[in-house]
């Protein structure tokens, strides 16, 4: 059985001690449905639940800054009724968190999942509505609006499908205020190679400030295998595993009360 490790319990405590500080002073609150809401892991979520996320649109990132030991891991072609929940329940119990790269067209349905990667203190972010090649700024917006109707949340990210740029697409992403997200280095788990390899590949290419590109579609039962030796591998190397928003310096919108 996997045992979440000390540090990461530390860093629990000290997220939920900082949050509650934000809700009292700032008067940052979640939509009433926040509290008690069932975890992929068996356990209950409790707000706030995010809005949206700061960027800087138009600009193009390959990775983070160097100068912590901070990495992204990212899940593109979701949600998957099975993979992402499975993938969820493995960064909860690690505590660690990840950027959800979601496909409009996969969005109805799975709309309780998606709050919950939010409520989890992960993030959610725009991978086009048809995955098509080189998807304009319709495509965008309608991803934008199917996620927003999902959750209230309005993504600030975006990564294009097979990570294909041309002038329709870095205009498109201005237009719908997004950042495009690529990658420092792939996985290799679209390739369905066995999860140990998967895992070594991860391991041996992590560097402070790298995003990771991996896989949470129905087509990816080896991710998810490979995740748990991951998160455990990085946290004994001493890496942070956060979203991409704040290895980049940003941060989640809450709505306000007052």
């Amino acid at each position: 059985m996997d045992v979440r490790p000390t540090t990461g319990r530390r860093r629990r405590l000290l997220r939920n001690l900082a949050a509650t500080v934000a809700i009292g002073v700032l008067g940052w609150c979640g939509p009433s449905r926040a509290a008690g809401l069932p975890s992929a892991d068996g356990g209950t979520l409790a707000g706030p639940e995010p809005v949206g996320c700061t960027s800087e649109p138009g600009k193009i990132v390959r990775k983070g800054p160097s100068g912590r030991r901070r990495i992204a891991l990212t899940f593109d072609d979701g949600p998957s009724s099975v993979r992402t929940p499975e993938v969820l329940s493995i960064l909860n119990r690690f505590d660690a968190r990840a950027t959800f790269f979601e496909e409009g067209r996969r969005v109805l349905g799975r709309e309780e999942l998606m709050r919950e990667i939010l409520l989890s203190g992960d993030e959610i972010a725009n991978h086009s509505f048809d995955h098509p090649h080189y998807p304009g700024v319709g495509e965008l917006a309608a991803t934008d609006r199917r996620i927003q109707r999902a959750t209230r949340f309005r993504p600030c990210l975006f990564r294009p499908p097979y990570g294909l740029l041309d002038p329709t697409v870095e205009s498109g992403a201005i237009a719908d205020h997004l950042e495009t997200i690529l990658w420092s280095f792939d996985s290799g788990d679209d390739h369905h190679p066995p999860p140990a390899r998967i895992e070594a590949h991860v391991l041996f290419r992590a560097r402070p400030g790298s995003i990771v590109l991996m896989h949470d579609g129905g087509r990816h039962p080896q991710t998810v295998r490979a995740l748990p030796g991951i998160i455990r591998g990085l946290e004994r190397r001493g890496f942070e595993l956060v979203t991409v928003s704040a290895i980049l310096g940003g941060h989640m919108i809450y709505p306000r009360t007052d």
